[in-house]
């Protein structure tokens, strides 16, 4: 089968996370019922197609946040066919807590995972108490995380935090094998064992147990401004400078950047605009338009696809007041980027 344009592919396989609800409906999301099985990090999309294939009544759901590794997916599940994968686009320990509600998940497997194996590095690891309470915390009862590494050092890191979890137990006699009966290595799998370094196989099941249940996050109206008055389409273009901000909404450490300004030929103007709210970042535009009535709507872009989040609202406030700011003849007539 001939590979579907890029356009196509993304609408067939990827999942608009930051456009629905937190956590989705899987079930409404594959179109059919089935336990989940999520694997982190994917890589060439090898393993996560195999074990696809072999499973057609599991429902698989791909994370990771290199593009590039997403379009070589693409390419493998046109090739291969399976209707039962879906990825998402972004970071492990973020998506993982917010796309997943608690004792969801039957599977989760993470194959190789950078080792960082510089000490001052560490920090950077996937594998960290904080992610694996996630972790464990989505997994359903008696369902398994399975990790692989060929890194000594990492394994001895791995093994220190998934037996400080309690919610998590081995599902052998010792904390790691050295194989797995019926697997099928992956490419750099394969690779290692052909260089005969040791490869550590972690398989460890989930215990009944209480998990912190997590709310519905909805998605809210996107937000905008509507002001009044005389306006300069000049003024903004020649007065802008990029400019950042750094707060705490509820707990969250909130960095709201404007990084340059584009102008059409009509005079209208986009903002492009960066927020971080903790783990979650967010690259999008702004426009700011001028309408008849003397009116200037002030709003999201589609560039980016961002989600209203408290940090984005705040960012399309930042560029009313800069409007206002240079443009001292215009007054707020509507807002909905609250305070």
């Amino acid at each position: 089968m001939a590979a579907r344009p890029l356009s196509e592919a993304i609408l067939n396989y990827t999942v608009p996370w930051t456009r629905v609800d937190w956590p989705p409906d899987w079930g409404t999301i594959f179109g059919r019922p089935g336990s989940v099985v999520v694997e982190i990090g994917f890589g060439t999309g090898e393993f996560l197609v195999d074990r696809a294939l072999t499973h057609p009544e599991m429902n698989f759901v791909g994370i990771e946040r290199s593009w590039v590794s997403v379009q070589r997916l693409f390419r493998r599940l046109d090739r291969s066919g399976p209707g039962n994968v879906r990825v998402v686009h972004g970071g492990a320990d973020f998506v993982l807590e917010r796309l997943f509600s608690v004792e969801s998940v039957a599977q989760v497997y993470i194959n190789f995972p950078d080792p960082w194996p510089k000490e001052r590095h560490h920090g950077r690891r996937l594998i960290q108490p904080a992610f694996v309470q996630v972790l464990a915390e989505r997994l359903a009862p008696g369902g398994t995380v399975t990790v692989a590494t060929d890194h000594g050092g990492y394994a001895s890191w791995i093994t220190g935090i998934l037996e400080a979890q309690p919610l998590l137990r081995s599902g052998y006699q010792s904390p790691s094998v050295s194989g797995l009966h019926g697997r099928k290595p992956t490419k750099y799998e394969r690779k290692a064992l052909c260089g005969g370094a040791p490869v550590h196989y972690f398989v460890w099941l989930r215990e009944s147990g209480f998990a912190r249940a997590k709310a519905i996050e909805k998605v809210g109206p996107m937000p905008n401004m509507l002001l009044k008055g005389k306006y300069d389409r000049a003024r903004l273009p020649a007065e802008f400078d990029a400019c950042s901000w750094r707060t705490d909404h509820h707990g969250v450490t909130v960095v709201i950047r404007l990084v340059s300004l584009y102008t059409d030929r009509n005079g209208d103007s986009l903002v492009e605009a960066m927020v971080r709210e903790g783990a979650f970042s967010q690259h999008f535009g702004i426009l700011v338009l001028a309408r008849s009535g003397n009116r200037v709507l002030i709003k999201l872009s589609p560039i980016g696809q961002p989600r209203p989040t408290w940090g984005v609202k705040q960012a399309v406030g930042r560029v009313g007041e800069m409007v206002l700011k240079h443009c001292p003849g215009l007054s707020v007539a509507e807002s909905a980027v609250g305070r």
